[in-house]
């Protein structure tokens, strides 16, 4: 709470500055990791890393203790709170202190996780078993294995490529990719099909974020229900052709295309291939078999 906070655009940059545990460890090249307070939100490779000497920062502290760790009460007054010494306080001490600022650009990289991996499954990657570090070093290996397994396909770190792009000192204002995310966040039905599958089309296999989305094989329209056990993670076009009858699966996990796709290879390879799905995965066999035979049945 004592921080000013920092002009972050997810999904490209992240700002920080040199009061900050372990910012000298950050360099370019090295994979991050973006995550909020409930799990991880994307990550990318650095870059670039923007050093931005002779900044100004507002920084506040505790009256009694001088610490910077306080928090907002929402409910009861006093307003703030001094998480080391315990007093309640109205009013904070306001301090202006120079201080060199960071900030690491990955956007070029950048794959949305939208919750493939939560704080607990972080924390188990993490090599700082410190809640209070805004940056903390993980464990690259099982880190990459963990971005794997979920379906996350990450682009080379970029270490080689030449750095004739430079990065404005004032990030662009107007719409960006990170507002779209966020309203995908908002929705449980998704968030628990990537907790369950990661991001991987169950038909055709590891896809962005960008492209994934939430079927239902009961309509919901119908059922008004979101089961896990009646979703899969679909890649958009194949979601359409699972609405439009022109793509089913069997209870035994088989894929089916309409023959009216035979002019399209793409598609028509997808004709007898398996869901890749875990064999654990929990899918409600009758909604498939439902599905089955009546988009079987119009061909």
């Amino acid at each position: 709470m004592g921080n000013a906070g920092y002009d972050d655009v997810v999904e490209k940059s992240y700002s920080y500055d040199s009061t900050v545990a372990n910012h000298r460890r950050v360099a370019q090249g090295d994979l991050i990791v973006v995550r909020n307070g409930r799990e991880a939100l994307g990550a990318g490779h650095i870059e670039e890393l923007e050093v931005l000497p002779n900044q100004s920062k507002i920084r506040s502290r505790c009256p009694h203790c001088g610490s910077t760790s306080f928090k907002e009460r929402t409910t009861e007054l006093p307003r703030y709170k001094c998480s080391p010494c315990k007093t309640a306080f109205d009013v904070a001490n306001v301090e202006t202190i120079e201080v060199t600022g960071y900030r690491a650009h990955y956007g070029g990289s950048w794959q949305a996780l939208e919750g493939c991996l939560d704080k607990v499954q972080l924390a188990e990657l993490s090599l700082s078993k410190s809640d209070q570090h805004s940056i903390k070093a993980m464990d690259h290996e099982e880190l990459m294995a963990a971005l794997a397994i979920r379906g996350v396909r990450l682009p080379d770190d970029g270490r080689e490529t030449p750095r004739e792009r430079r990065h404005p000192r004032e990030l662009p204002g107007g719409r960006r990719r990170s507002m779209a995310a966020a309203r995908r966040g908002q929705d449980a039905f998704r968030r628990a099909l990537v907790g369950q599958y990661g991001m991987v089309c169950a038909v055709t296999g590891p896809a962005p974020a960008e492209v994934l989305e939430a079927a239902h094989l009961r309509p919901f329209a119908v059922t008004e229900q979101h089961r896990v056990e009646e979703g899969l993670m679909l890649r958009a076009d194949i979601h359409r052709l699972l609405d439009n009858g022109l793509l089913t699966i069997s209870p035994e996990l088989v894929v089916s295309v309409a023959p009216s796709l035979r002019g399209y290879a793409e598609y028509i390879a997808l004709h007898g291939t398996r869901l890749l799905i875990p064999e654990e995965a929990v899918v409600d066999r009758s909604a498939l078999r439902e599905h089955f035979e009546a988009t079987t049945a119009t061909w």
